[in-house]
């Protein structure tokens, strides 16, 4: 009787100091936009909050590269088949896949960044494009020699239309002398990857005088600021930090921390707390940034850098 007790004691002890449970990881399946990685824009900056959950042991993290618009919607059927915890789609282009899939698997929860789909399991996370774009404007306002600045969108449509509208009311808000130049890649979504053409158009709009580019045109910028190397024209970057791209060329870039957004939504999911709905992300939320370059230093004067601050401080109590 006393070895019966004596090992119910032991195993009593041994299954006390054993952890009551085991957390599971959440499992995160992320489609990103077409294009793919490399872009040094919008997957990139996807990407990088990709990267900083697979750091995290209770996260495993999937990655699909669609490559083209009707791949898609197979992608994200994919990881709803396997029962990911959080399904995620990257850009406007993910909508009508996002819409269809998430309304077919209703037990799913799906994120969508940078669009918005209105379907009761889905949360989409939006940027204030236009602010951001009103913070580059007047950076560039502060910087011009020539009083000519550059617009380049890649697909022309009403999201690239507020880019553009947001940049030239922040140029108007330093200075309304300056000339706005305004071109657009194209009027389909190809017109994100096509880099020769952006190259073209940069070396044009520099041809009319503009010595500072702006561009919302994913893939299709890295022509525009190779381009810049050779031709006198700086280039304000989007999405991602670009001025590694080409140093000293890329004073600054309007930065959607898409890797925040993607973040904050699974802390929220984590929190079990996760519901379908419609955030926008702003200065204030560290879900826009002016990024600028440290290779660009000697541009930024004691002046412009008091200026930059206060055009900040602007847009954070705007509205308040």
């Amino acid at each position: 009787m006393k070895k019966h007790l004596v090992i119910l004691v032991i195993l009593f002890a041994f299954t006390a100091l054993m952890p009551t449970h085991a957390e599971v990881p959440l499992r995160i399946g992320v489609v990103l936009s077409i294009g793919g990685l490399n872009d040094e824009s919008f997957n990139d900056a996807a990407y990088k909050g990709i990267m900083q959950l697979r750091q995290d042991e209770k996260c495993i993290v999937e990655v699909v590269e669609p490559g083209n618009l009707s791949g898609i919607e197979p992608a994200l059927r994919y990881f709803c088949e396997r029962k990911m915890d959080l399904v995620c789609a990257v850009g406007i282009f993910a909508n009508d896949a996002v819409r269809k899939v998430a309304s077919d698997y209703p037990a799913s929860n799906f994120l969508l960044i940078d669009s918005v789909v209105t379907v009761p399991n889905v949360l989409s996370i939006l940027f204030d494009e236009e602010q951001g774009s009103f913070y580059a404007g007047a950076f560039a306002a502060l910087l011009t020699k020539t009083n000519t600045i550059g617009f380049l969108g890649g697909m022309d449509s009403p999201i690239i239309a507020t880019f553009e509208r947001g940049f030239k009311n922040g140029i108007k808000f330093v200075n309304p002398e300056i000339k706005v130049t305004s071109r657009y890649i194209g009027s389909t979504p190809e017109a994100f990857d096509m880099a020769d053409k952006a190259r073209i158009l940069g070396i044009s709009m520099a041809s009319e005088g503009a010595d500072i580019i702006y561009h919302a045109s994913g893939k299709s910028g890295i022509g525009l600021i190779e381009a810049s190397r050779r031709n006198n024209y700086y280039v304000i970057g989007v999405d991602s930090d670009q001025s590694r791209t080409a140093p000293g060329k890329v004073p600054a870039s309007m930065v959607k921390r898409i890797d925040n957004a993607l973040i904050k939504a699974v802390q929220i999911l984590r929190r079990k707390s996760f519901e379908g709905g419609i955030w926008t992300l702003g200065i204030k939320d560290k879900g826009i940034e002016l990024a600028v370059s440290r290779f660009n230093r000697d541009l930024i004067t004691p002046e412009i850098e008091t200026k930059i601050k206060e055009i900040e401080n602007f847009l954070i109590h705007r509205g308040q």
